[in-house]
């Protein structure tokens, strides 16, 4: 925890107050918490909490920032002194990041619950805590800017990955032993990594008439048009898609439950067309450079002819954040692939997720000017470590 429960006395008042909300937030949503409450659970008046702060959304803003710049300021303690990462001595034996995160986990386990309010978007976070100046810390490799573009993004996703990973484990296994798993997975990475065989699926395959896929891909694409125009999620109604895509609303309701259920339902359609593209017959270890190139050269061009769920991440459209489902449904692929990994199968698995969609997002914001083969070609060295050095923290 990062406060001082023993000695209350000792904490700052707005200290006091955001320990307050943060406890909070555990239980509940933050359009349902008061002021009053917050100010009750803080033991200071209402009239105190204001004079902080204008209101419950001003003082977790104020949070949030306060943990990025925790985040930076542990990551350079950890590393100060140091030249260079030893992975066979482990020479840092708890990753800096996980090691905060275990030390404030009422913020980061608010963070990563997506099914209340506020949500935090983890993919912008964590961005702003890799920035140019830190993620090359203590390495100063001289790479491109285009490849350092490409690292924060993968860098974000897969830390991300190793926290979710961490918080499903229930975390039971020490930051300690997690950090260990983690240098034993990056001393053995594979480009090859990224792809994968045919998987049966866990559900019995149903054959879907014609009509039920355009109708419900009609819903889809009113909903994707209707938010690009809106700008906002929340303002476009079940009510405009039916009109968009020239339906009844009992329609609708044949095929969803809901608005969040459809936007479900894009995401889960943009992650199998993902694994249709990176899943390979044969042997994975076998994929040549070459091959690795032309289906990466594939992954890119479907990204720049659909619009998918993905596009919205990191425009202002008030759109759950699509990021952890993504993960969660491309990890279920990677678990059931037939792989040794020393490490730990699930840890793979996340790794893999994340430093994949870390590759879609950056594509789809600075990448937008390079050709897909040039990106293909850029990422395959990237992944394998052997033509840029850079600090895996």
């Amino acid at each position: 925890m990062p406060y001082d429960h023993e000695n209350p006395a000792s904490e700052s008042t707005p200290s006091k107050i955001k320990e307050a909300l943060l406890t909070l937030l555990i239980g509940k949503d933050i359009r349902h918490i008061t002021s009053k409450e917050i100010a009750e659970h803080a033991s200071v008046s209402r009239g105190t909490l204001y004079f902080h702060y204008e209101d419950k959304f001003d003082i977790f803003e104020e949070i949030v920032e306060e943990q990025k710049e925790g985040v930076r300021k542990a990551i350079f303690d950890s590393l100060k002194g140091m030249d260079h990462i030893n992975l066979q001595d482990m020479n840092l034996k708890v990753l800096p990041v996980l090691s905060y995160v275990a030390e404030h986990t009422p913020f980061f386990l608010n963070m990563m619950e997506r099914n209340k309010m506020p949500y935090v978007n983890f993919h912008a976070f964590f961005i702003q805590v890799f920035n140019k100046e830190i993620m090359l810390t203590p390495m100063k490799e001289n790479i491109s800017d285009t490849l350092k573009d490409m690292y924060v993004h993968y860098r974000t996703l897969y830390t991300y990955a190793f926290i979710l990973f961490w918080f499903k484990e229930g975390m039971q296994p020490s930051p300690e032993r997690v950090s260990q798993q983690y240098w034993e997975l990056v001393s053995q990475k594979r480009y090859y990594w990224i792809f994968g065989l045919p998987v049966q699926s866990d559900e019995r395959e149903v054959r879907i008439d014609r009509r039920v896929i355009r109708t419900r891909q009609a819903l889809q694409e009113a909903m994707l048009q209707l938010i690009i125009e809106k700008k906002e999620y929340s303002a476009v109604t079940i009510s405009d898609i039916t009109r968009r895509s020239d339906m009844r609303r009992a329609t609708f309701y044949d095929h969803y439950s809901s608005k969040e259920d459809l936007l479900k339902a894009i995401t889960h359609g943009f992650c199998s067309d993902l694994i249709g593209i990176l899943t390979i017959e044969g042997r994975t270890e076998k994929v040549t450079i070459e091959q690795s190139e032309a289906i990466l050269v594939q992954l890119f061009t479907y990204l720049t002819e659909h619009t998918s769920i993905v596009h919205f991440i990191s425009g202002n459209y008030g759109i759950p954040d699509p990021i952890p489902e993504i993960v969660n449904v491309l990890s279920t692929f990677y678990l059931k692939q037939q792989i040794e990994i020393h490490a730990g199968k699930e840890m793979y698995a996340y790794y893999v997720s994340g430093l994949i969609v870390g590759l879609i997002v950056y594509r789809l914001q600075e990448g937008k000017e390079y050709t897909p083969r040039f990106l293909a070609k850029e990422f395959i060295q990237f992944l394998d470590l052997k033509k840029y050095k850079i600090n895996l923290l």
